[in-house]
Formats: structure tokens, sequence, C-alpha cells
């Protein structure tokens, strides 16, 4: 280990620790990691939603940084090969992985209809594909079927949806 510094972290992660670590191998090669605290689960902690016995059991065995790795392995198709979890002496459960961001981005807002539709359908695809990994997916499939009784609820929820976004924005602007 040659480094290690605090990291301040984003909206969704605030007031948790994170920190980056450098190791460094016999010729300088450097290996930048991230080491970041992991809560409770956000559906059991707001959303009183209990957990699965199994799951339980995980995370009192390995902590929630076993949980935040479990799941990420079962949602992407490659995990970084450097995904882990600890727990520290103070008790803190961690996660580790590379520090790297390759999140990407897109104008969505100057695109013509028919890259928007093959973006969408890029998004839904990938979506799809993580959630076919998830250990309940033959129970959803069995339950969807073909997806046709399921297609148009989910397409009225997602408009009645955008119509409760737009009415927010038009408050929001209307309050300021």
């Amino acid at each position: 280990m040659a480094d290690v510094a605090r990291r301040v972290v984003g909206v969704g992660s605030v007031g948790t620790r994170c920190h980056l670590v450098v190791l460094e191998d016999g010729d300088g090669n450097g290996l930048l990691l991230q080491a970041k605290e992991a809560g409770r689960s956000v559906l059991a902690e707001h959303g009183g939603i209990r957990q699965p016995r199994a799951l339980d059991e995980h995370v009192a065995r390995f902590g929630e940084g076993g949980r935040v790795v479990g799941m990420q392995r079962i949602l992407q198709a490659v995990s970084d090969p450097f995904l882990g979890h600890l727990r520290s002496d103070g008790g803190v459960d961690l996660y580790v992985r590379q520090f790297h961001d390759m999140k990407g981005g897109i104008e969505i807002d100057g695109l013509e209809d028919e890259p928007f539709a093959q973006y969408a359908q890029s998004c839904a695809i990938v979506l799809a594909r993580a959630h076919a990994q998830s250990p309940a997916a033959a129970m959803v499939a069995g339950y969807l079927g073909d997806g046709r009784a399921a297609a148009e609820p989910l397409r009225e929820w997602a408009h009645a949806y955008a119509d409760l976004s737009r009415a927010d924005y038009a408050a929001f602007v209307a309050a300021r």
C-alpha cells in the first residue's frame, strides 16, 4: 500500500466513508482502489421491505459489503476483477473496487426520433439483461409469460409517472 486518501462522495452516499487506496508493486506500477462504506439496503431501511432470509443470513455472515458485492455480481455481466468486501476493525462494512469512472452519457435532448428509439431500446435491453440474471428470474418469467399481459399496465404506469414528473416540475418552477 503506497497511499490512502479520504474521498468526498456523491449525493447518494453523503455521510458514508470512502477512501482511495493506492497499491504499488515492486516496479512502481500502481493500482487505484476505492473502499466505500456499505450501509443497509434502502429497501429495508426506508422502504420497510423485508429482505429474504437467505439475504439476511448472508449479511450476518459477510456484512453489508458482502450484500453489495453479491448483488453487483448478479446484475453485472462482468464484474470488476478486484470487487470484494471486508469489515474494518471498527465494524464498518466496506466494498472495494477499482476506482475509475466508466460511466458514459448521451445528450438525449438533441436526438432525432430514430436514434432516440434505438437508445431507449438499448437501455431496455441492458436493464432486461440485468434482471434476467436475478435469482428470481424464472419466477418473474413465469408470472409475466410472453409479456403481453404486463406490457399495457407498464406503459400506463410510465405515462402516469411522466405526467406526475411534468406536474412536479411545473410546481417547482411556479414556486421559484
